[in-house]
């Protein structure tokens, strides 16, 4: 356990003198200076004048899932090369010349950029919770619990991106995972949009769901829970599939491949 930890202490320093983690910081920064303007200003819907916590509201919502979708493209950049690179540095063998097993360094890896990824996050919606707080006097309740529980989606992206980087190159690995979190977003997306009631206005009767979009990993479901902690609206979920078990079998499989196929590679 105290190698694991080392390892991902290592990680964290390791990742943070990329080029890569400033250039992604610089853009973030860049991001919540434009937003600022939308807590100031007037703003009037059929002609009636919005209060300044009700506009803070709905952009912060906005912005949470502005932040949380925007770090899917993060995490896949931190991951996609820190095997390929620790094994041209040789890092790799620096690491497991000393008593630290396979499966440690792996998620000691995992572990390093999983607490980065989440870190970042948290900070950026925590930097949105000041500013509301600050231009508004009110506070957004269930905003940083939000933040905390998209968390699982940055361990689900690390662990896929990190999986699929020991069978394509970096670059495509990255490409994938987007493309994989894209259909979850579109398919359960889609399902959220046919069930609001707007939608169930116009269209009667429910609709078939195929049998892979209720297995198929639930990110979008998740980071529409969380999002439900801030709106407090009724959350609806595809089938019976239960969030939390449906994201943690699908991270813990793809962990377990690819400990599995990390143990038997030639170093």
């Amino acid at each position: 356990m105290i190698n694991l930890i080392r390892i991902a202490f290592y990680t964290i320093k390791d990742q943070m003198r990329q080029k890569s983690f400033y250039l992604l910081l610089a853009v973030a920064v860049l991001f919540i200076l434009l937003i600022r303007s939308c807590y100031h200003g007037d703003y009037s819907v059929n002609g009636q004048k919005l209060d300044n916590v009700s506009v803070a509201w709905h952009a912060s919502l906005l912005v949470f899932h502005v932040i949380a979708g925007g770090m899917f493209l993060m995490t896949s950049m931190l991951s996609m090369g820190v095997f390929s690179r620790d094994s041209d540095d040789g890092s790799l063998v620096m690491f497991l010349s000393r008593p630290v097993g396979r499966w440690q360094y792996v998620l000691g890896r995992i572990l390093g950029i999983w607490l980065l990824s989440t870190a970042f996050m948290f900070v950026l919606h925590l930097t949105i919770f000041i500013i509301v707080f600050v231009n508004t006097g009110g506070m957004i309740t269930g905003y940083l619990t939000a933040s905390l529980l998209c968390s699982i989606n940055l361990l689900f992206a690390i662990v896929l991106t990190c999986f699929l980087s020991l069978i394509l190159p970096n670059f495509m690995s990255a490409i994938f995972t987007i493309i994989i979190i894209a259909i979850s977003f579109i398919s359960d997306g889609a399902y959220q949009a046919m069930h609001s009631t707007l939608v169930r206005m116009f269209v009667s009767g429910e609709g078939t769901v195929a049998t892979w979009r209720i297995y198929y990993p639930k990110v979008y479901m998740v980071q529409n829970y969380a999002s439900t902690l801030i709106s407090n609206k009724q959350f609806e979920a595809m089938g019976e599939t239960n969030l939390w078990l449906n994201m943690g079998l699908y991270t813990t499989a793809l962990a377990a491949i690819m400990l599995l196929d990390f143990s038997r590679r030639e170093i």
